[in-house]
């Protein structure tokens, strides 16, 4: 994964800042030797009182310029963050949903069992945690808001089928293993294409 870095590091802006200085200097000493006053001579206090003001602009440029670019940072870090942690809900969704094929296949076929337990627990919260991420939605991705979406429709489409899903023939089992586990794979296959742009606007 790609590291965000700054676009510039702090020590420039101090850099910037002692470059004003020096140049300040620079002109000041300049401004000395055509005053007759010396650096006391009322041309000498005028270009002072001038460069500082211009000066103390610049720093103050300088300054927020500084600070409007880790605010950006920030906030590129907080949205690449974000766009990682509903990536991993649709992968966790894809195991949950791998998971409940496997623990159904484990059991022992018999009249009138049902598909329930600590499997179809998981996927009720898969479902509702990736609900929630879908309404909270994410201005800087739409595309992303898009995936989520069709995600819930995915997991939505696998919670019918599988909740209370029979477990009494081999058919039965055939069934709740091909919704399950294509449903899983349907969710990769958005990840995936999420990731090559394909749902870039």
């Amino acid at each position: 994964m790609m590291t965000l870095r700054p676009p510039l590091p702090r020590a420039r802006t101090a850099t910037v800042l002692a470059v004003i200085v020096v140049v300040a200097a620079g002109w000041m000493a300049l401004v000395d030797l055509h005053d007759p006053g010396g650096p006391y001579g009322e041309s000498a206090a005028a270009w002072a009182q001038a460069i500082m003001s211009v000066g103390a602009i610049l720093a103050a440029v300088v300054i927020d310029h500084g600070a409007s670019r880790r605010d950006r940072q920030d906030r590129l870090e907080a949205a690449a963050a974000a766009r990682a942690s509903r990536i991993q809900v649709l992968q966790l969704c894809a195991f949950v949903l791998d998971n409940a094929a496997e623990a159904a296949r484990k059991r022992p076929l018999k009249r009138g069992q049902r598909f329930e337990g600590l499997a179809m627990e998981a996927i009720h919260s898969a479902r509702q945690t990736v609900r929630h991420f879908a309404d909270r939605g994410s201005d800087s991705d739409p595309a992303l808001v898009w995936v989520l979406n069709r995600a819930v429709t995915e997991v939505d489409a696998a919670a019918e089928v599988l909740d209370g899903h029979r477990l009494a023939t081999s058919a039965d089992l055939t069934d709740l293993e091909r919704a399950a586990r294509g449903r899983a794979q349907a969710l990769r296959e958005i990840v995936d294409e999420y990731h090559a742009g394909f749902y870039e606007v």
